[in-house]
């Protein structure tokens, strides 16, 4: 025991730890007992072994007598200030999940639970305070009416400065991946990576349980002033309803219902799947690469393109292209928007987990999942020529490895990975960050029309900014999260700098942070526009590039 003790104050808790562990609970002399159960226990806590330091705290708290019990609660209290959030809450839903019955004066559920209670009323998590109410009421004491107000007062207009939320989605490991991303370029555009940021940023995520207006109730109790949100079109649907009714501006991510976009507090920056497709697909088929088969993506994708056939989306421009992304060299040609390409069949029936596509010239004839291995045998009985890769990155690599070469490929904006020479790129803005190959072909008399120029300083600043912190350039995901990050910031930057709760100053703030997204201007990643221009979707042109072939 004591040579365990040594080796932790000589600042070696991993080997003080491995000699301690095995002596818990075997050692009778009282005052030993007590002295190895606070040594094993910090030694746990200073290697960061934090679940099993959590344990040991139990342990020495049932072990202590009578007499020293207020003092190990005190030194336990203490050591839990020390212990991530994260990992106290999993203590408390592990504890729950056990059932099993403690004295009061030896439950270290209870420890935990006033720990986790001054950290929800500190930071307002109303989430949080939930959770403790529904897991740990009896075991709060005087902390649960606290709760209890926090939690019931959830729906209280709140206003804190600079406060932008937001809502993330766990429920699809599409909507997982798409968060994360999200997320990261979330953070880029409120500047929360560069020192002495004045913004905030409150998240919270819609898993198995709960509802989306109870995570977005849970933002505003935290004061967030602009929403980000709606990583598919079913959660941008029921987020524009909630900014509707609590006249709160949102930024969607994804395009809602149409029916969604009413409202002076509802603003669009993401952008269909189907356009990206509609533009590669036509591409394609100037090429003669058709019919074209279409991999991954969301599902209706093909659907929302067939269904778009009349035009884009309101509010969204059908233009030139956005020509090369990140200084690389454009591709031979360069390709518009071109709403209501359909599909083309060649009349042969649809393999095993394809969707045939209604018929229409120069569109998508076959659309396959991406829940299995991709077999081109699937591309024969239509004589596929041009397939377009929609799915997230694993998706497209094995389609890609298993794609015949007589196939043109095209990338859409979900698929982040390097293109192959001769394949065709979905653009917007400067989007995609990622230089072709040293033997790409310029366009032939300079750039498109209304593009940006193909070496832009813009493009080459905003990716080494980007890749300063992160060590891949940025996903579509990530770009869009970035564009909303830098026009909430624009909403929330000139709002007062102390915080309300006063319902005619919280609703008068709001409209202001409305006003604000309505007209800011920004250099954007996704589109070349620089902001909504006094509408409420962002406008983009999508185009595509072409990739050089090898000479």
């Amino acid at each position: 025991m004591l040579r365990g003790a040594a080796l932790r104050r000589a600042g070696k808790p991993k080997p003080a730890y491995g000699v301690l562990r095995p002596l818990v609970s075997k050692v009778i002399d009282p005052y030993v007992r007590s002295l190895l159960n606070e040594e094993v226990t910090a030694a746990a806590m200073e290697a960061g072994a934090w679940t099993q330091a959590i344990e040991l705290m139990g342990v020495w708290l049932r072990e202590a007598s009578d007499d020293e019990r207020a003092a190990v609660r005190a030194q336990i209290g203490a050591l839990l200030r020390k212990v991530p959030i994260e990992r106290l809450v999993d203590a408390l839903r592990a504890g729950q999940a056990a059932g099993e019955v403690v004295e009061p004066e030896v439950d270290l559920r209870s420890l935990i639970a006033e720990r986790l209670a001054i950290v929800a009323r500190e930071r307002r998590d109303v989430a949080l305070a939930k959770e403790l109410l529904d897991r740990a009421g009896p075991l709060l004491g005087a902390q649960g009416d606290a709760l209890s107000e926090l939690w019931t007062g959830a729906g209280t207009a709140r206003v804190e400065p600079p406060t932008v939320g937001l809502l993330l989605s766990t429920r699809t490991q599409q909507s997982r991946r798409r968060g994360v991303e999200l997320a990261a370029g979330v953070a880029h555009g409120l500047g929360l990576l560069r020192p002495g940021s004045d913004a905030r940023l409150v998240s919270r995520d819609v898993g198995g349980e709960g509802s989306v207006d109870e995570a977005l109730n849970s933002l505003t109790a935290e004061g967030a002033a602009v929403l980000i949100a709606g990583s598919d079109r079913e959660q941008a649907t029921a987020v524009a309803k909630f900014a509707r009714a609590n006249a709160i501006p949102v930024l969607l991510v994804h395009p809602p219902e149409p029916a969604a976009l009413d409202g002076a507090f509802v603003f669009v920056v993401g952008e269909e799947p189907a356009r990206s497709i509609e533009v590669l697909a036509a591409a394609l088929a100037e090429r003669g690469a058709k019919p074209v088969a279409l991999v991954g993506g969301e599902a209706g994708a093909q659907q929302g393109a067939d269904a778009s056939a009349g035009g884009a989306p309101a509010g969204s421009a059908s233009g030139p292209p956005a020509g090369s992304a990140g200084g690389a060299p454009a591709g031979p040609a360069t390709g518009v928007v071109r709403p209501g390409a359909a599909a083309a069949t060649s009349g042969a029936a649809a393999p095993p987990g394809a969707a045939a596509a209604p018929p229409a010239e120069g569109g998508v004839a076959l659309a396959l999942p991406c829940d299995g291995a991709f077999d081109p045998r699937a591309l024969r009985p239509q004589g596929i020529r041009g397939l377009i890769l929609a799915g997230d990155a694993p998706c497209a690599e094995q389609a890609l490895r298993a794609a015949p070469r007589s196939v043109t490929i095209a990338l859409s904006f979900e698929a982040a990975i390097s293109p192959p020479p001769g394949s065709l790129v979905a653009t917007a803005g400067l989007f995609p960050f990622a230089a072709a190959p040293a033997s790409a072909q310029r366009l032939p008399g300079g750039d498109a029309p209304g593009a940006p120029p193909q070496d832009a300083p813009g493009a080459a600043v905003a990716l080494a900014a980007w890749l300063a912190t992160h060590p891949t350039p940025p996903s579509f995901w990530a770009a869009l999260g970035r564009d909303a990050g830098v026009l909430a910031w624009a909403g929330v930057q000139r709002l007062p700098k102390t915080g309300t709760e006063d319902p005619a100053e919280v609703k008068a703030r709001r409209l202001a942070a409305a006003s604000a997204l309505s007209g800011a201007t920004a250099e954007l990643w996704t589109t070349s526009a620089t902001g909504f221009g006094g509408k409420r979707v962002l406008p983009r042109a999508i185009g595509y590039r072409e990739i050089g072939k090898a000479r």
